[in-house]
């Protein structure tokens, strides 16, 4: 009863929260109004709004506004006009490919009260940035089992991806590796030429097309890190913590034009150039920033609430969502967020509960959209790798079968999954949303096969659990940093010695997957493998 209670308070809080950016953005104006929907038909866009109660206004009017991502109320342009009625339809051109364009904006209705302009409803953005796309891939989308990979085993005659049976890769991109360096590639994009890095496009061209001719699903995570004059891609309430932050990346520009206008091209270009058309292969899933909860660590903004970082980081979201799907329609593009569900003991500046919360409250007062979930389901502590004997009794504690678990593992992803099918978490056509597990490890520090029983048992929950797309561990070989911290996570040594995990890795899932279940439950203790698998 106390979870159900719990869950009731934080539906009423999370429509408490939809509520509030709905009523701020209305203002003082009388009338009820509102965008009931923002299309793109052709090459116009169709803007539908309905009153319920007639504004007052001085001449009869509804003025339309498009404003860009970092305006509020109608300080933007009015792009179009219509009678006050019951019922209002705009049609205007999107200018799509010219510096016009109004792919990315958002759309206001206003009247004119005693020669003021009062808004009357909250903004709303375009729903379908898919009706643009010249392609549609299908994925490739050939089983769960992921691995993060390494650059320096990518083709070249290293076949052992192969060897692995690796159906889903990931990989990271920097944005100022391409939008710097030597600049020769010119893109064209919405009547503006953009010059783009060839010697690091070469290195993430050879990534995806490999990666593609072998089969393998591709997830891109986009970073964005400091380069010296390229700080107009750092959000201005970031630029404080450059050079003095512990974080090695920061909250993308979607408050200044320029940074804006960059964070577009740069992004649509990538999700064209590997559209799998151009001969340099296809991604199919875009991550936006990593762990963004833990943002001083992975998206530093400065100091702020929580409320007002989703805010900023569900604008960057949006506008990579809009610039992928406008170049391909099947992509999916999610928001990334750390194992620290209810609880900040980890060091996460805000719970990735809480970021969820207010990041969809968010998107959806503005006009839904379906971004998808990336999620990194590491254990407590994260070098702790025998959940089946915790630590300590602290830290069993920290990981349980209910929604208000301070942490989610692999022992209780069912509750994540539990919780994004809630109702009013659901995307836009009620379906429970995309959910990658992009990221996540067992150190073999407490022996290799503890390290290859964790990692069976993660990826049979995966399998068994339909609402989870695939898990990605975390990696192909060890990292020198990550050792350093205790977290030897690689299937192979960093001298290239393969461990235990490497067999376990390539077997789990292949015609004597049975034998390794076996193995994981023995070594582990589960003596009912079926109910500890949650299966949903």
């Amino acid at each position: 009863m106390k979870n159900i209670l719990r869950t009731f308070l934080t539906f009423s809080l999370i429509t408490f929260v939809f509520l509030f950016f709905s009523i701020d953005s209305k203002a003082a104006g009388t009338g009820a109004v509102s965008i009931t929907s923002a299309t793109i038909s052709g090459g116009e866009v169709v803007v539908i709004a309905a009153a319920s109660d007639l504004p007052d206004s001085d001449d009869g009017i509804y003025y339309l506004y498009a404003e860009k991502t970092y305006q509020d109320n109608p300080t933007g342009n009015v792009v179009a006009t219509a009678p006050v009625g019951p019922d209002a339809v705009f049609v205007f051109p999107l200018n799509y490919g010219t510096t016009a364009c109004h792919l990315y904006e958002k759309f206001q209705v206003a009247v004119l009260q005693g020669g003021a302009v009062v808004p009357l409803c909250a903004a709303k953005y375009i729903s379908n940035p898919e009706a643009l796309a010249h392609v549609s891939l299908p994925k490739k989308n050939n089983g769960k089992k992921g691995l993060i990979l390494d650059g320096a085993k990518i083709g070249n005659g290293n076949t052992e991806v192969l060897t692995l049976g690796v159906q889903q890769g990931a990989y990271n991109i920097n944005l100022e590796d391409v939008i710097g360096g030597n600049r020769v590639i010119p893109y064209n994009y919405n009547g503006k030429t953009y010059y783009f890095d060839s010697s690091y496009m070469s290195q993430y061209d050879h990534c995806v097309r490999i990666t593609s001719s072998q089969g393998i699903g591709l997830t891109m995570v986009l970073l964005n890190p400091y380069a010296a004059g390229e700080e107009y891609m750092i959000s201005p309430y970031a630029r404080g913590g450059i050079g003095k932050s512990k974080s090695s990346y920061y909250l993308m520009n979607t408050s200044e034009d320029a940074g804006l206008e960059a964070l577009e091209a740069v992004v649509s270009y990538l999700a064209n150039r590997y559209d799998g058309q151009h001969g340099v292969g296809q991604v199919d899933n875009w991550v936006i920033a990593n762990e963004v909860n833990a943002k001083d660590y992975w998206n530093y903004a400065g100091a702020m609430d929580v409320a007002t970082y989703a805010r900023l980081y569900a604008d960057s979201l949006r506008v990579c969502y809009m610039a992928i799907r406008s170049q391909n329609a099947n992509a999916t593009v999610c928001l990334s967020l750390d194992n620290e569900w209810t609880s900040v003991a980890g060091g996460a500046n805000y719970t990735a509960r809480t970021t969820l919360e207010h990041i969809n409250a968010y998107v959806k007062a503005q006009g839904d959209f379906d971004w998808a979930l990336a999620f990194h389901p590491y254990n407590y502590p994260m070098a702790w790798t025998n959940f089946w004997s915790p630590k300590s009794a602290k830290t069993a504690a920290m990981i349980r079968h209910s929604i208000d678990s301070p942490y989610i593992s692999m022992e209780n992803i069912e509750q994540l999954t539990d919780y994004m099918s809630l109702e009013f978490m659901r995307g836009t056509r009620g379906q429970v949303r995309d959910i990658l597990l992009t990221e996540i490890g067992y150190s073999s520090n407490q022996g290799e096969a503890n390290q290859a029983a964790a990692m069976i048992y993660a990826y049979h929950r995966t399998v068994t659990n339909q609402y989870l797309d695939m898990i990605v561990f975390n990696r192909q070989t060890d990292f020198p940093v990550e050792v350093r911290n205790g977290l030897s996570v690689g299937l192979s040594y960093q001298n290239g010695a393969r461990k235990q995990s490497f067999d376990a890795f390539a077997n789990m899932n292949g015609a004597n997957a049975e034998n390794y279940k076996n193995f994981a439950a023995n070594f582990a203790g589960i003596a009912d493998w079926n109910a500890a698998m949650y299966a949903r």
